[in-house]
């Protein structure tokens, strides 16, 4: 009995850990900038402070609880475009009907050096 039992908690293991992973990858973003079109084709860019998250899954970007899909199905169009800068996630640009809105992601420096005191 015991071992039915240990690999039933096994396989419940294994179970829960491919749910808890699939989740993705969470990024923060500090600003965005908002490129839109005006009637006479000029493009209008504001750039604002804003703090949010992006969590990314196999085929979507998550953005502050919306959903955008970055690998579409065939015959689907991108709703949102990835941007790597030396294989780092840059930014995650929108794409809208009126234009597109680009959340740039934080990059957060690790550093291994301490502090130095002098006399």
């Amino acid at each position: 009995m015991r071992p039915v039992l240990l690999a039933i908690a096994a396989f419940l293991s294994i179970v829960l850990y491919r749910m808890i992973s699939r989740g993705g990858k969470t990024y923060s973003y500090t600003r965005t900038q908002t490129t839109s079109l005006s009637a006479d084709g000029t493009e209008h860019i504001t750039q604002e402070k804003e703090k949010g998250s992006i969590t990314l899954t196999n085929q979507s970007a998550i953005i502050d609880g919306r959903e955008y899909c970055y690998a579409p199905m065939k015959g689907q169009e991108a709703q949102a475009v990835l941007e790597y800068d030396n294989k780092i996630l840059h930014s995650v640009r929108v794409l809208l009907p009126e234009g597109e809105k680009q959340f740039l992601i934080e990059q957060v420096q690790h550093s291994i050096k301490g502090t130095v005191k002098t006399a």
